[in-house]
């Protein structure tokens, strides 16, 4: 994949102590959430190892290049999936806030990530990463005030199996469509055709899934039962013989040429904006550059 044009960056804050999340939250902060106990001797990555080498890498490459970001404070906000969604400022100074290393956001919108592709973005693993693989573009144009294209991957993962659902429906290729899971633990949909043939389907939004999940769903071949693998276009060939592939971006274009598809697409896609920053309002207050060895 070609480098990204903006540094696109998920960061979820965590900490014990809930009135610091808030104050993060409240004064547009994104914060290191390790590091005060020895008080910050260095914010050279190479001063230190594995995931705090990473983090701070992370921490300076926004710094330098600027980026966009989408950040998570747990119980600081009225619903569990409120976000920001805020500019680190190229050139932007570290800030300390009670001994956590922090950069000021701008440009920040509150967003509820319960729908579209914002709610995709959250760190695995970790607390903080890049996650343009995921974005594509989205974020940083959500941040911008830039005009999001329209495509499967401007969707929510749940709101893609929904899709499949609609398309399974809609193409004919069942009568009826019941969540799989229900029936089957490693299948999404389970169908059944107007030549009364069992349907068992499985779909992913990650690359990385089809092949293993594929080799899943094939452990449930049995005669009258037709498996269908829904993915990435890129990931076809990653799909065992005996299943039938369908690609996600397939199933967004022919449901978005039809007019309830629209419709249903244009309500998945809604990003909705709860709070938006006035232009020029300070991101942070009581709050200083910090001041250690480099």
């Amino acid at each position: 994949m070609p480098k990204p044009d903006t540094l696109e960056v998920t960061i979820t804050h965590n900490l014990p102590d809930k009135a610091e999340v808030r104050q993060l939250f409240t004064r547009r902060l994104i914060a290191i959430d390790w590091g005060r106990e020895w008080g910050w001797k260095s914010t050279e990555p190479d001063k230190y190892d594995g995931r705090a080498k990473i983090d701070l890498t992370t921490f300076h490459d926004m710094k330098a290049k600027g980026a966009a970001v989408i950040a998570a404070y747990k119980g600081a906000t009225a619903k569990a999936e409120h976000r920001l969604v805020g500019w680190v400022e190229q050139g932007a100074e570290f800030v300390m806030l009670n001994g956590l290393l922090c950069l000021p956001l701008t440009r920040v919108k509150v967003v509820d990530s319960a729908s579209s592709f914002l709610g995709n973005l959250a760190p695995r693993q970790c607390t903080v990463q890049a996650c343009h693989e995921r974005a594509k573009g989205r974020l940083s144009a959500l941040v911008r005030d830039v005009p999001i294209d329209r495509s499967v991957w401007s969707l929510h993962h749940r709101d893609v199996e929904w899709l499949v659902t609609n398309y399974l429906l809609t193409a004919g290729r069942c009568a009826a469509v019941w969540g799989g899971g229900q029936s089957f633990e490693s299948i999404d949909h389970a169908g059944y055709t107007h030549a009364g043939r069992e349907v068992l389907a499985q779909t992913t939004v990650s690359g990385g899934l089809v092949g293993r999940k594929a080799e899943r769903l094939k452990e449930l071949t049995a005669p009258g039962r037709d498996l269908l693998m829904f993915g990435p276009e890129k990931c076809r060939r990653e799909c065992p013989a005996g299943i039938e592939y369908i690609s996600i971006e397939s199933v967004f274009a022919a449901l978005d040429i039809t007019e309830a598809g629209r419709w249903l697409i244009d309500r998945m896609t809604t990003i909705i904006v709860v709070e938006k920053d006035t232009p020029g309002m300070p991101a942070t207050k009581d709050t200083a550059p910090i001041a250690v060895a480099e």
